[in-house]
């Protein structure tokens, strides 16, 4: 049966679960329309779902929380979101290790083994392994998989090829038709040849189409497009950017082992700082690992860097800041080599001046932005640039500035940092425009009649404000203008718990919204 033909039982369930008040039936049954809303694309309901089946398992305390802990994984990966997922991945290990619930560990192991692959490639390697020794069941072909695109992000095309192989087989005879259109795609991806790899993408492409899911077809296309040696701004190519894109996936960001991260351009001469959904430093197109920092300290001296967003900083700052209960004078040393290390990082073969990236004196330093790609300040400066355009009566460009800016923002600014206080401003700031341009984007989705877009942009603000009530009251309206009765008047009782927690009386259920015509 298709994912379609299972969402509508789902509904059923869940609704039935509801009226007899049987919470992990009700639980088990919205995590598993999750899964089947990731899979049809619909990631932002995916998210819903699997968030109200989270809070519901963990109120009955159900190690089962590992289930959609790991779709929750499985999706924040998907969207860039490296902290979120990590975190995710983390937690259902450690809820399904102890019982060894193998169908929700093996995922999990296999999910974080490519989230880590080029960050912390030996330790990538190791959960891959430890997947594939335990993954016997259902589970075995995610974890052939996730060893072959570990393989295969770390350079060894031949053992990649080799799993590839072995998934496809092991997907056909269980019927896993998702898994065989991902054993495809690697298999493609490492064959060595782009006439075959091509054809194996119009396998894979079929797959996808057949089971109705729009990311995985929009994956296989963009692959085509480029083992065909297209270029980005062919037809093909930016039709399939467009898609991914709509539904929150972010081609040409992403550091997990999987087709899109092995479709990224490496940039010679280019270094990118990633501080929005996770940090990480990309060189010359390459994440740079863990152990090239050998410190935790130079990591976060260019976090505070890019927080002070261009903007010279005492040395002072720094040392009270990295080391808070130490005596200045005997840290400043230790600042020198944290600054050495950093320069190290972002230029090791010395192709520039020292202060070509990280600048200072006896008294300050500073990262200079002219020189960096930090994601965080081409975002603003998107955000800038739709704000102008509204102002000066361009709404062709502005809406192009927003979209734009909302297809960067993977995440919160340092997701992983939340209790340090000179990330709070910028995470403020960038978190508050993020907010307005997603809800610019839900006007006028809901505005030219695009209700489905409308409810995806709605989600993703809730997902950073659980508190906004204007954005429940325009998605409760936006669900019922759409006919979705049944999932407006759950998410119209989700508002009132959420205002009730704060002492705010809920407004009335809202009429339709209005469309133009």
């Amino acid at each position: 049966s298709s994912y379609s033909e299972a969402l509508d039982e789902l509904d059923i369930a869940i609704r039935l679960a509801d009226l007899a008040g049987f919470v992990i039936i009700q639980a088990l049954a919205l995590a598993n329309r999750g899964e089947v809303k990731f899979y049809l694309g619909k990631l932002d309901e995916a998210i819903a779902d699997n968030e109200a089946a989270k809070a519901l398992y963990q109120r009955a305390n159900s190690r089962r929380v590992a289930y959609p802990l790991c779709t929750l994984a499985d999706i924040h990966r998907e969207r860039g979101e490296n902290a979120l997922a990590r975190a995710a991945y983390e937690e259902a290990i450690a809820q399904s290790d102890g019982p060894k619930d193998l169908q929700a560990l093996v995922p999990a192991l296999a999910g974080l083994a490519r989230l880590l692959a080029t960050e912390d490639p030996v330790r990538a390697t190791e959960l891959a392994e430890r997947a594939l020794t335990l993954g016997v069941g259902l589970e075995r072909v995610p974890a052939i998989l996730a060893a072959g695109w570990v393989a295969a992000a770390q350079a060894n095309p031949a053992k990649a090829l080799a799993l590839a192989v072995d998934a496809a087989r092991e997907a056909r005879s269980r019927r896993d038709r998702a898994g065989l259109a991902e054993a495809l795609e690697l298999r493609a991806l490492t064959c060595g040849q782009s006439t075959e790899g091509v054809g194996l993408l119009e396998q894979a492409k079929t797959v996808w189409r057949e089971i109705g899911n729009p990311l995985g077809e929009a994956r296989a296309e963009l692959a085509t497009a480029h083992l065909r040696g297209e270029p980005p701004t062919s037809p093909r190519a930016e039709r399939a950017d467009r898609i991914l894109r709509e539904h929150g996936v972010r081609p040409g960001s992403t550091n997990s082992a999987g087709l899109l991260f092995s479709l990224q351009n490496q940039s010679v001469g280019t270094v990118e700082v990633h501080t929005l959904g996770g940090f990480r430093v990309v060189r010359d197109g390459n994440a740079v690992p863990m152990t090239a920092w050998q410190s935790k300290k130079a990591r976060d001296l260019v976090k505070i860097l890019v927080a002070r967003r261009g903007r010279s900083t005492t040395r002072e700052y720094l040392m009270e800041t990295l080391w808070p209960d130490e005596d200045p004078r005997k840290v400043a040393n230790r600042l020198s080599v944290a600054l050495a290390t950093l320069r190290g990082v972002l230029d090791p073969d010395k192709r520039f001046d020292p202060g070509h990236f990280v600048s200072g004196d006896q008294h300050n330093a500073k990262i200079n932005l002219e020189h960096l790609n930090v994601d965080v300040e081409i975002f603003l400066g998107q955000v800038r640039e739709g704000t102008e355009s509204q102002r000066t009566g361009d709404d062709a460009g502005a809406f192009d500035h927003l979209r734009r800016a909302e297809s960067l923002y993977a995440g919160d600014f340092l997701e992983e940092d939340p209790y340090q206080d000179w990330s709070v401003a910028l995470r403020e700031e960038a978190r508050d425009c993020y907010i307005k341009v997603a809800r610019a984007l839900a006007e006028r989705a809901a505005a030219r009649g695009d209700d489905e877009a409308a409810v995806r942009y709605l989600l993703r603000i809730l997902e950073r404000d659980a508190f906004d009530e204007q954005a429940y009251l325009e998605l409760v309206g936006t669900l019922t203008a759409a006919g979705r009765h049944g999932e407006a008047r759950r998410w119209y009782g989700v508002y009132s718990r959420q205002m009730g927690e704060i002492g705010i009386e809920s407004a009335p259920f809202p009429a339709p919204l209005e469309k133009i015509s």
